[in-house]
């Protein structure tokens, strides 16, 4: 079954697969809450300093505390930062993600977030251009 990070990832198909379960889930992880983001909150006035400060500092943090606990570990990034979760299939991927077990994906978000995120990034680029393209 293709899920939506599925989708995302699809958009930039020169990005090389990664190789391991736990650094896809926290990958696919990582996608989600970026897209879950609700962008109509005071998120939306820190734009700027949201990929290099905001959203590492929260996801840095919650990786902490939660210790081995993917639900834990989003909880605490939902209680953070503001999100909105408006479609079924998404909802229904983290559900899924969250039951993965957590201390191999909380030991990749740890060692090798600056590198998740930059792959993050450039989905979520590629995934807008496409989008645009689409559009015009």
């Amino acid at each position: 079954m293709t899920t939506q990070t599925d989708r995302w990832r699809a958009s930039i198909p020169e990005l090389p697969p990664l190789t391991t379960d736990a650094a896809r889930t926290a990958e696919s992880l990582l996608l989600l809450l970026h897209y879950s983001i609700d962008w109509d909150s005071w998120l939306a006035e820190r734009r700027k300093r949201y990929w290099d400060e905001l959203l590492p500092s929260h996801i840095r943090a919650a990786t902490y505390r939660a210790v081995d606990s993917l639900p834990t570990w989003w909880s605490l990034l939902h209680q953070a930062l503001p999100m909105t979760f408006a479609d079924q299939t998404r909802r229904l991927e983290i559900a899924t993600l969250l039951a993965e077990p957590g201390g191999p994906v909380l030991a990749i978000l740890r060692d090798q977030l600056p590198a998740l995120l930059l792959r993050v990034r450039i989905i979520a680029d590629a995934h807008r251009t496409q989008d645009k393209t689409v559009d015009q």
